[in-house]
């Protein structure tokens, strides 16, 4: 701004007093040159009618001040400096002059194709900055005519100082880019340095790093979602997408279905392959989007699906046997345990066969995709436990420096053991493919954790829906336990040949919500001492609060075998919708 307002302060002087035929400055580069004792000096003089310069020969001594005319004789070989060095300095004010309008021109998106009425203030982004910009502009006009320029696309062609030394120095960064690595730092600098494709942007959208890497390379498209600059090397925000059969081992990738957003019914198998990082422990899934055909008798084997083989759990990713998802799964997500050199291998298969759950048939489809028509988009996250490059001590076995994680990674690490964690205070929770009408899977065992802020006791569960499969005694969910047979068993646990299995949401009960008047003044009552809960209600209230100074977290289970009619609510075992809230304080 500052060398705006002193450029400005320039060409206002050049201008400022255009009522004179002899410019007050063009005296100031005149030069005297004399022979035979008679004097006389050389400058410039200014023709209003056209804008045009003339260099006149004016005598010393007349007193009058007229001149003998414009120059035309060649000066005498012996007097010819001082005249060379008089058109030399005007020919370098010209030069300076000139430069400094076309860059205020150009600084200030003046655009010469365009008409412009100089005095007439206008509009836009051009001139939101007022009298001064616009006076700058017209100023600026002013010196190129007075120049002889007119102020059309030849302001195009006059040319910019530029040292020759940065040229060199751009040429050779432009060269750089095309064959070198993004980034190159010594291992002393490396360690206080972000990397680029590792620093997260935009929210965990997308990676930090440089417009070339972010282009089609091996497969993974780069899409740029925006500016960012904390890395070396790196100026956008980039969002690596992979389709069909990809192959990637970036920090975070969007895994998406043929053609999306647009939905889709081809009988394919898509996959992506993860290869993990040495330092990473964890990788979180999250689906931006997931509409697929609801599951059969609790299984997604026999429509379309979304399988999991993490190599680090062989034995399934939900339960034993159980790495699929389909149904509605919009805004889920899942934690997975990984260990250096897995392979992750995320795969759909899809028929467009069966009917998406919700989506109707005569069009109206509340926003979801179309009645078999499919598609979804997984943003897959890496999460490091340890800093790139820290195995092997400050500089890793790679001979990479240590660096810091950033946070982002450390605020998405879960503790060991949740498939799902909820960092907020306050929110939902629901089982996977939860829609209110279709049927929840089989072979669950995974547990879903809150995150536990300081000066919390416990938290409060409402439930919007609930319903698991339960014995004849326990379906109505407002017992914790049946008699059969005179043999009294909790309910939810029920192992016996022709019974549901064992399926229940694990959280230690404390209340319903009823209070109860103590010494210390209103509080909750303790009548819901139960950790099992099943049936067609949460309880006796659909309302759970709970007690522990440990961490916050729900198991969540469900049989191996298909369980009969007659051990769900009616509507069927649809699983479960609520929300939580953390108790914090005195409680």
């Amino acid at each position: 701004m500052q060398n705006y307002v002193i450029t400005l302060g320039l060409l206002v002087a050049l201008c400022s007093s255009a009522s004179s035929q002899v410019k007050p400055w063009l005296p100031w580069f005149g030069s005297d040159s004399c022979e035979n004792g008679v004097c006389s000096s050389i400058f410039p003089t200014f023709n209003e009618e056209d804008d045009s310069l003339t260099f006149h020969n004016c005598e010393e001594d007349d007193d009058d001040g007229t001149c003998l005319g414009p120059v035309t004789a060649t000066p005498p070989a012996d007097d010819s400096r001082n005249e060379e060095e008089a058109v030399s300095k005007i020919k370098d004010f010209e030069k300076e002059a000139v430069e400094k309008a076309v860059g205020v021109l150009k600084a200030l998106g003046f655009n010469p194709e365009e008409e412009y009425n100089p005095g007439q203030q206008r509009g836009g982004r051009l001139f939101a900055g007022g009298i001064l910009m616009q006076a700058a502009i017209d100023k600026a006009l002013a010196v190129l005519r007075l120049f002889g320029y007119n102020t059309g696309a030849q302001i195009n062609t006059i040319p910019q100082p530029e040292p020759a030394v940065f040229k060199v120095q751009q040429s050779a960064l432009v060269n750089l880019v095309d064959t070198l690595p993004a980034v190159v730092v010594s291992p002393t600098d490396a360690k206080d340095t972000n990397l680029p494709n590792y620093e997260p942007c935009r929210g965990g959208e997308g990676l930090c790093t440089s417009a070339q890497e972010c282009k089609n390379i091996g497969g993974v498209a780069g899409k740029s979602i925006g500016k960012c600059g904390n890395c070396v090397g790196c100026s956008v925000c980039c969002q690596f997408v992979t389709g069909c059969q990809g192959i990637t081992d970036k920090m975070i990738t969007h895994f998406q279905s043929p053609g999306y957003p647009r939905t889709d019914r081809s009988n394919e198998a898509c996959s992506l392959t993860l290869n993990v990082r040495d330092e990473v422990c964890q990788v979180r899934l999250d689906f931006v989007d997931f509409e697929m055909a609801a599951p059969q008798d609790g299984s997604c084997s026999g429509v379309d699906n979304f399988e999991i083989i993490n190599t680090a759990q062989p034995g399934g990713v939900f339960g034993p046997g159980q790495s699929k998802l389909c149904g509605l799964n919009k805004g889920q997500h899942v934690y997975m345990p990984v260990k250096p050199g897995n392979i992750l291998i995320m795969r759909a298969t899809t028929s467009g066969v069966r009917n998406i759950p919700l989506a109707r048939l005569d069009g109206t489809n509340r926003g979801l995709s179309g009645d078999t028509a499919f598609r979804w988009n997984a943003r897959v996250t890496q999460i490091p436990c340890e800093a790139p490059g820290a195995r092997g001590g400050r500089s890793g076995a790679d001979g990479k420096a240590a660096r810091r994680i950033p946070s982002h990674y450390r605020k998405l690490l879960a503790p060991d053991g949740c498939r799902q964690y909820f960092q907020e205070s306050r929110g939902r929770l629901q089982s996977y493919n939860f829609d209110g009408k279709s049927e929840v899977l089989l072979n669950q065992n995974y547990a879903i954790c809150v995150k536990r802020p300081a000066r919390s006791c416990g938290m409060t569960l409402k439930a919007l829906g609930f319903s698991l499969p339960a014995s004849a005694g326990c379906l109505p969910g407002n017992v914790a336990a049946e008699t059969v047979d005179d043999v009294c068993a909790l309910c939810c646990t029920s192992t016996a040949e022709d019974g549901p299995g064992v399926n229940y949401l694990g959280v230690g009960g404390y209340s319903d919500g009823a209070s109860v008047m103590t010494p210390i003044g209103q509080n909750y009552a303790v009548n819901q001492d139960r950790y099992f809960f099943c049936g067609s209600k949460l309880g006796v209230t659909n309302l759970i609060v709970t007690r522990t100074k440990g961490p916050l977290l729900l198991r969540v289970r469900t049989a191996g075998k298909y369980w009969e009619e007659w051990s769900c609510p009616a509507g069927g075992c649809l699983g479960f919708l609520m929300n939580y809230d953390v108790d914090t304080g005195t409680c």
